[in-house]
């Protein structure tokens, strides 16, 4: 297979996996991103070009070839200006795609891991002998990199192992209630069914008292978990009930208790001092449902 047909090969297989909106997105970006580069090295190519011309007409009355060029309110522009924006075009090529589908989707994707993925590594080691010579190769590789969009849908794909995207958000949620609601140490249940109540039995809440205010707070588990009945309430991501956004989203509360008035399935929430929270469901099957599909198991 000739390099030809094995990018075409890639393309079609990242185009395959994603929707018509994702690759209008993604081509959009890609188009943009390639004429940036574009027309930033010919810029610069015009600039060198520039500046010469002005030295030889300048340089043999004493006086300096910018003159012309630039100007304190005016066009500020240098060699390293546009290098440097040609270097950037790569994070930003990569952390727009990347935000797109961890939005659109509802996953995490750590942007800071994709870039280290897709583009070569500036070297650290400034002591070395080489160091002068490396970063001199490491600049001329990003001035030459160029990135496709499917260069960056393959290394999600490989962080969702498999999984399509729209799965990605699911997976992810469940696997955070699940870590929420188990002791790994010892295999244990963090939590009891006792009819429609589910209690989170370990360190899901505290109490903080203080001269000013006493406060209850929520353990990020427990804030997990809640996330995970929003999806069970509502079946996707989108919409979440307004009573459930208040205390997600909510750092501290004045009170132990709270009623889900716009939910179905969840009822409400009560806090107690000894880290104990009591999530009661409007019906003991929602509770054993829920506990089946977000706690037990990771899909």
């Amino acid at each position: 297979m000739d390099l030809l047909t094995k990018f075409e090969t890639i393309e079609m297989t990242a185009d395959i996996r994603i929707t018509e909106a994702d690759r209008i997105f993604c081509r959009a970006h890609q188009d943009a991103y390639e004429e940036a580069r574009n027309a930033l090295l010919e810029l610069e190519f015009f600039w060198n070009d520039m500046q010469e011309q002005q030295k030889k007409l300048l340089t043999p009355i004493g006086v300096s070839s910018n003159t012309y060029l630039t100007a304190d309110e005016g066009l500020k522009l240098s060699n390293r200006d546009i290098l440097q924006q040609v270097q950037s075009l790569h994070p930003t090529f990569i952390c727009q795609l990347t935000s797109y589908f961890s939005d659109t989707y509802h996953f995490f994707i750590e942007e800071n891991d994709m870039i280290k993925s897709l583009i070569p590594q500036e070297p650290t080691d400034k002591r070395a002998e080489d160091y002068k010579e490396r970063m001199k190769i490491y600049r001329q590789d990003l001035q030459n990199l160029t990135l496709n969009y499917t260069d960056v849908l393959e290394q999600i794909f490989l962080r969702t192992e498999g999984r399509a995207l729209s799965e990605q958000a699911i997976y992810e949620l469940k696997r955070k209630c699940h870590q929420a609601a188990w002791n790994f140490s010892d295999g244990h249940p963090m939590f009891e069914h006792k009819k429609s109540v589910i209690q989170l039995t370990f360190y899901a809440c505290r109490f903080v008292t203080s001269r000013i205010s006493d406060d209850w707070e929520l353990m990020d588990k427990t804030v997990d978990i809640l996330q995970g009945i929003s999806h069970f309430e509502t079946g996707g991501f989108n919409s979440v009930p307004k009573s459930l956004s208040e205390i997600i989203k909510r750092g501290k509360y004045i009170s132990n208790a709270y009623e889900f008035y716009d939910c179905e399935k969840i009822q409400s929430l009560r806090m107690f001092k000894n880290g104990r929270v009591d999530l009661k469901f409007t019906s003991e099957a929602y509770a054993s449902q829920f506990i089946e599909d977000y706690m037990k198991t990771i899909c």
